[in-house]
């Protein structure tokens, strides 16, 4: 069962600004959402690893004024399986920062994707040394597929064995890495689905962007030629959600989590969104644009 629908707000937009967070905020309250994903590296609320006091104390001030529930993203270069201290001390302060605004769980990018057996042993080594702290603060550490497979982020996650550790299913993210292959998107979905705390959910074409050259996959022109990670509104795309939403009702119980990086070119379409996904959750379906 869908426990609630949350929505991004990216690293890239917040430029440590207050002023945008508290207006994102107002806006997502308005739209209807239950959850909005906090990044603390918009924020410039962490600086070398340890969080900065009097950065923090006016976020949670502007948090504690919605009637939100928030999730945080973790910053996306962390990769506990590089071997580089810094990473792990700037994720121990990200799990600092959620709970200190009341977060239930951070998302961690998995760092391992291939076949070096010690940046895998590395990341789960690192993961564990968190579980008290996790424990500790009652916060979910959710690892989320990026280049991965669900099984191969599934490994990091049952490796770990803790029930504070657990699985993010992006679906871009999969879709992109299976090149819209739509059968094993769905078996990883499904095998993926009763591990998960949270799915994100956006819409691209299946074209990873290594497949073509950097003139035609870098931005703006990546939406003429629908290649990359473009985190598009539900519908805009080839992901097939009415089958994805069909598993989802049957074997997750969980946060959904819209990612629209872009609100330039894709606000206006959070709304309908927000609607094809709760209607999805019903039961119901959605139209492709």
């Amino acid at each position: 069962m869908v426990k609630g629908f949350g929505i991004n707000i990216d690293t890239r937009r917040l430029s440590g600004s207050y002023e945008v967070l508290r207006a994102e905020l107002e806006k997502f309250q308005r739209f209807g959402f239950d959850y909005a994903e906090i990044p603390p590296a918009g924020l410039d609320v962490i600086l070398d690893g340890k969080i900065i006091s009097k950065r923090l104390n006016p976020i949670q001030q502007i948090l504690k004024s919605f009637d939100l529930k928030f999730t945080v993203h973790g910053p996306d270069p962390v990769n506990l399986s590089s071997g580089r201290e810094e990473d792990f001390s700037i994720l121990s302060a990200t799990i600092d920062f959620a709970s200190s605004v009341g977060a239930e769980s951070v998302v961690y990018h998995c760092g391992w994707f291939d076949e070096d057996g010690e940046r895998k042993k590395r990341e789960i080594e690192n993961l564990k040394k968190l579980c008290d702290k996790l424990e500790k603060v009652c916060v979910s550490l959710v690892v989320e597929n990026t280049k991965q497979t669900i099984e191969q982020t599934l490994e990091i996650v049952q490796a770990v064995n803790h029930p504070n550790v657990r699985l993010l299913i992006d679906v871009g993210h999969l879709f992109l890495k299976l090149r819209g292959n739509e059968k094993e998107f769905l078996r990883q979905i499904s095998l993926g689905l009763p591990h998960a705390f949270e799915l994100h959910v956006h819409d691209n074409f299946g074209r990873p962007e290594e497949d073509y050259e950097p003139s035609v996959a870098s931005s703006p022109f990546a939406y003429l030629y629908g290649v990359g990670d473009l985190h598009l509104p539900i519908g805009c795309g080839r992901i097939p959600f009415e089958e994805l939403f069909e598993l989802v009702r049957e074997k997750f119980d969980g946060i959904v989590v819209l990612e629209i990086n872009d609100l330039n070119r894709f606000e206006k379409d959070i709304p309908e969104s927000l609607e094809k996904l709760r209607n999805l959750s019903a039961a119901g379906g959605v139209r492709h644009a």
